[in-house]
């Protein structure tokens, strides 16, 4: 499939792509994991020069020091910087930091109070993109959000 994309839209604002690939491998994880634990990692892919298509390429798995918890994940700065740094090498460049996914032992995934507190905070910081994204893979449906003007707004709940 690798080549095919799956696009979510924001007004006219921002095309959001994900490479099906890395769409399949994180719907999969419905498949592979019982969602006792949440796990969760990075975004990274590629803006556009127009910067309003932007497209996911990669992620990263759970590392080792990630905390993972029945209703509660934090990622380790160690292990997933080291890995968008040479995606970034890599990629002579072109790939960036995009933003955060994780998963939740729900049906139609819900960002809670923290993850919300959480991802506007994310948005806050100096990025390469002013349009971060948040993922959560939930046990039948996989959810995209953004942050527009210090609100969470959800681009789109799919069921793979």
């Amino acid at each position: 499939m690798g080549n095919k994309y799956m696009d979510y839209h924001y007004n006219d604002l921002i095309v959001f792509s994900i490479n099906s690939d890395v769409y399949e491998a994180l719907a999969s994880y419905k498949e592979k994991h019982t969602f006792r634990i949440e796990r969760g990692g990075i975004i990274a892919g590629i803006i556009e020069p127009a910067r309003t298509q932007i497209t996911l390429t990669d992620f990263t798995e759970p590392q080792k020091r990630d905390i993972c918890l029945p209703c509660f994940y934090k990622r380790a700065a160690y292990g997933h910087q080291e890995i968008m740094d040479r995606l970034w090498e890599e990629s002579q460049y072109t790939k960036t930091y995009l933003g955060e996914w994780h998963t939740h032992n729900q049906r139609s995934p819900q960002p809670s109070n923290i993850d919300a507190q959480n991802w506007i905070r994310i948005s806050k910081r100096n990025h390469n993109s002013e349009w971060l994204f948040f993922l959560i893979v939930g046990t039948e449906q996989l959810g995209v959000w953004t942050v527009f003007d210090d609100k969470i707004v959800r681009m789109a709940q799919i069921q793979p």
